[in-house]
């Protein structure tokens, strides 16, 4: 008679911007409230006596974290990782996508797509425009968005106008300040040139692939958009804007260029196309428009080679971005008119408040190897 295996107590402490996590005890999964962003003080003191509550509550045999090394959460795994329990670290997107094949009961190999904001990659970049093959156990990056610097750092979430100038600059190089269009005419040129110094010498511009800092870039360009108040806020105004040009149809070219064995989208020529339309006086709702059925047809295309190379015909999506309603029902109607069967979140949510679920699930699932345990730390936490 087979023995069977014995599940291990995990305790999965999620990412930063949502501090939620996630006990897996036996077949019982316990997922704790929001607590809101880690880098605020007191949400995280609040999240941390939580956690080590359940630490004693539970002693768990695996504590699980994200890969990025500046997040608290990452932070307070290696601090309160007890001497008999392993210390797990997990890709962000591979615990995006897992969080969604764990909501659907999902088995085997998917194509995840995971759109969001910021990401810690193994390369040491900014990931957030991932097509992923992933199961349980393992992923593979098969495409993501081409990268670009983030001029600044973290200041380009707060300040839009930092990515719609990096994406301008390398659409058009120097020329783009020539551009006779709104954005243009409202930047401030010295600010813009001290940006470039900092990005030509490599100072505090991280390179990235986040669609999130994509429709900041289109939202801060089309909608002339510098400041936000919130993460998200202009890809919000934006996709309300597109939502007055319902029934538009056409989309802007993309380039899918395959690259060392993975697809990079290039996508200089939608913002090429986006900068006529400007100049040629279309309105910022048609424009907006365009721009979500850009990235929805990006999504079918790269699905489409990926299928054709694996087999694979479930599309799993995670991530923030894919709150856009308006982005997911044009790429939900897309896939399902190719034969793609679409999975997304049910029970949890497809933001970072969804993460922990997905990393308790990998946890559980991969086997132990040095590469995924992590030995525990002596450092302070800052």
């Amino acid at each position: 008679m087979k023995k069977r295996r014995v599940r291990e107590t995990v305790l999965a402490l999620g990412a930063e911007s949502k501090g939620v996590y996630a006990l897996q005890k036996g077949r019982r999964l316990i997922v704790s409230r929001d607590f809101g962003d880690l880098a605020d003080y007191d949400n995280f003191s609040r999240f941390e006596k939580a956690v080590k509550r359940e630490l004693k509550r539970s002693s768990p045999g695996i504590i699980v974290s994200d890969m990025h090394p500046g997040y608290n959460s990452t932070d307070l795994a290696e601090e309160i990782m007890p001497d008999s329990a392993r210390l797990f670290k997990v890709q962000h997107h591979h615990a995006h996508i897992a969080s969604c094949m764990r909501d659907n009961d999902l088995k085997g190999r998917v194509i995840g797509v995971a759109f969001d904001g910021t990401g810690y990659g193994p390369d040491g970049s900014i990931w957030g425009g991932e097509f992923l093959i992933s199961t349980f156990k393992s992923f593979k990056r098969a495409a993501h968005l081409e990268y670009l610097p983030m001029p600044g750092g973290d200041k380009a979430v707060a300040e839009p106008w930092r990515m719609a100038a990096a994406y301008l600059q390398n659409s058009f190089g120097d020329k783009f300040l020539d551009l006779k269009i709104p954005f243009v005419r409202r930047l401030n040129k010295d600010d813009w040139h001290k940006l470039k110094y900092a990005v030509e010498r490599k100072i505090n511009s991280p390179l990235t692939s986040s669609v999130g800092r994509l429709f900041d870039a289109v939202s801060s360009i089309i909608l002339c958009i510098f400041k936000v108040n919130f993460e998200a806020e202009a890809a919000i105004d934006l996709q309300k804007s597109a939502q007055e040009a319902f029934g538009e149809k056409g989309r802007y070219k993309n380039n899918v260029i395959r690259r060392k064995g993975i697809y990079v989208i290039d996508v200089k020529e939608m913002i090429r196309g986006i900068v006529r339309d400007i100049e040629d006086g279309i309105g910022p709702p048609i424009i907006a428009a365009r721009f979500h059925n850009s990235i929805s047809n990006i999504i079918l295309t790269v699905c489409r080679s990926l299928r054709r190379e694996s087999g694979i015909k479930r599309v799993a999506f995670g991530g923030g971005v894919f709150q856009n309603r308006l982005l997911f029902e044009k790429a939900l109607a897309l896939l399902n008119h190719s034969g793609f069967d679409l999975y997304t979140h049910r029970a949890f949510p497809a933001t970072d408040a969804g993460i922990s679920v997905g990393q308790a699930a990998i946890a559980l699932a991969s086997p132990v190897r040095p590469s995924n345990i992590t030995k525990r730390s002596n450092g302070a936490r800052n």
